[in-house]
């Protein structure tokens, strides 16, 4: 097995903590790559080694899992992920299709096993469609699975899967786990291995829909003069995409982030071997969106539909030759979401970032609601009960206290940027001078928590608000009678001065009552719960307008899959 570096930080799922550990994953994903470039005992002998780390026992709840470590059973960890199942199992379906014949018979005999004790355990786990990448890629281990071991009741299984997977998409047009530069990825990846690999015709069929509705949603949040994805996001390690070849490639070299000659030369990680194995191809009609962007265009998308009174997740992208904004009209601060995302200038691009932080990590607890028309916004954030504190489940604050002595919105910003503050005021406006003509305007226009009104304060990365009263050590949800803030933001290209574009945003009208924001392009309002609720609660509470109407929602597609 390959060994890594584990850091101090926190980790979802594992409890190990700085240290040298050997990855399942990453070690299956290696032998793979050792079989593609024709070292066979090497690879015979890590994928040995795993196939007696995944769990064999019929009777174990974590039957055809593996845990994320040698270090750590699946027994030892926080909670077991049990998408290593899909994982590995997709790591396996490959090596057979593609390096069977290479291995000898005791490990295809055993090979073939790990697969149906993987598949096995994707069945049974049975995910919700909404849980966009593991929904997709468990489909591929499922269904190519029991294509290749004969398994007629697992085919069922999957063929209907698929058609489920279809219609959770038609519910709105779109992708609950909505534009994720990781996860976008993972989705198309394992719909391209389905297109390469399932032999069913229908099915092929449907994923050929699937595969070109998920690119038509990648396109049309890409911002090209930054050469990254337009906010929001509902998922994301790195908010940065990076340099990915395995778009480069999906665009016939098209953009040209390396060449083969600049690979040979230098090492590049994060799983990119497959990049050679896949057929990536962006459909021919979304190629345009990914090569320039002639003029500013407004993109609204339906995520997740509307139920029992609560209205759809709904994004909202503003996209020019200069900037990209986008915001999500509700959410929450969970680490790995951009709520709300702004991204200017080209190699590298800069960005401007809202997260709601507790002492020192992401607020899970903590929700984002908001309204965007083009370039302004308005928000305003309020907090559930119960709800998680690093994580949305795997770490659900109980018994309505927990030990805080900050929590504070936070506009993380590139280094050294220029900020000025209008007044000592905490609900000052607050400018920055991005350069190259770029400015943006963030005010926190009110705020409570209990009589406690907030504290601005800034530095070289960026602004953060206070809502805790210096001194405090616990929170005490049942106690606390409102916790909320409201604020406005907007960012453009000007050729006006620092002063000069601190006193055009400063004239827009606000009204505090309706938390209304008169703007060019519509005056923008909200209403939101200002208590500590439960999530359907404030979601209910929820509401949003522009000129008094509405904020309309837009499907992706009208065209449906099944």
């Amino acid at each position: 097995m390959i060994r890594t570096r584990i850091g101090p930080e926190y980790h979802y799922h594992t409890n190990l903590r700085a240290r040298d550990v050997h990855p399942t994953r990453e070690s299956l994903q290696y032998a793979l790559y050792l079989l593609e470039a024709g070292n066979v005992e090497r690879a015979s002998a890590i994928l040995d080694r795993l196939l007696t780390l995944q769990d064999s026992d019929p009777a174990s709840k974590w039957f055809g899992v593996w845990s994320y470590h040698l270090e750590e059973s699946l027994a030892e960890m926080d909670a077991v992920d049990f998408n290593w199942a899909d994982f590995n199992g997709s790591a396996l379906l490959l090596i057979d299709f593609r390096h069977r014949a290479k291995l000898g018979a005791s490990l295809q005999t055993r090979l073939r096993e790990g697969i149906r004790r993987a598949a096995s355990a994707v069945r049974k786990r049975n995910v919700a469609m909404s849980y966009t990448n593991i929904a997709i890629q468990g489909t591929f281990v499922t269904l190519t699975a029991a294509e290749l071991l004969g398994d007629e009741p697992l085919f069922a299984y999957a063929a209907d899967r698929l058609k489920r997977f279809g219609a959770e998409v038609d519910r709105t047009g779109s992708f609950a786990e909505y534009n994720s530069p990781t996860y976008a990825n993972v989705a198309i990846a394992n719909l391209t291995r389905l297109r390469m690999y399932a032999r069913d015709s229908a099915s092929r069929e449907l994923v050929d829909r699937i595969h070109t509705r998920f690119w038509q949603h990648v396109a049309l949040h890409w911002h090209a003069p930054s050469k990254q994805l337009a906010g929001p996001m509902s998922r994301c390690y790195s908010t940065d995409i990076g340099s990915p070849l395995w778009l480069q490639k999906a665009l016939d070299n098209r953009l040209m982030w390396t060449s083969l000659v600049e690979l040979k030369d230098k090492a590049r990680g994060g799983g990119e071997g497959e990049t050679a194995m896949l057929n990536w191809k962006v459909p021919e009609q979304f190629l345009p969106h990914f090569l320039k962007l002639e003029k500013p265009r407004q993109h609204r998308e339906v995520f997740l539909p509307a139920s029992n009174g609560i209205r759809p997740v709904q994004g909202t992208t503003w996209l020019t030759p200069e900037f990209a904004l986008g915001s999500v009209n509700r959410g929450d601060f969970w680490v790995q979401r951009r709520p709300l995302l702004a991204w200017w200038g080209s190699a590298p691009a800069k960005s401007a970032q809202l997260r709601f932080i507790h002492d020192d990590y992401d607020f899970a607890s903590a929700n984002l609601y908001s309204v965007q028309q083009q370039k302004y916004v308005v928000g305003f954030v309020n907090f559930k009960y119960p709800g998680g504190d690093k994580h949305p489940s795997l770490d659900v604050l109980k018994g309505g206290s927990f030990p805080a002595s900050r929590l504070f919105l936070r506009l993380d910003l590139p280094e050294g940027t220029k900020l000025i503050r209008s007044t000592e005021a905490a609900t000052a406006m607050v400018t920055a001078d991005l350069g190259g003509g770029m400015r943006l305007a963030f005010q926190v226009r009110s705020a409570r928590f209990n009589d406690y009104t907030g504290r601005l304060t800034l530095d070289g990365k960026g602004l953060s608000f206070d809502l805790l009263p210096p001194g405090t050590d616990t929170v005490r949800w049942d106690s606390t009678e409102q916790a909320w803030l409201a604020f406005t933001f907007t960012i453009e290209s000007t050729r006006d001065s620092a002063a000069g574009f601190a006193e055009r945003v400063a004239a827009l009208p606000w009204n505090e009552t309706r938390l209304e924001w008169k703007t060019p392009a519509g005056a923008l309002a909200l209403t939101a719960g200002r208590a500590v609720k439960p999530m359907a609660e404030q979601d209910r509470a929820f509401a949003d307008s522009i000129d008094g109407q509405p904020v309309p929602m837009v499907r992706l597609s009208e065209e449906r899959l099944v």
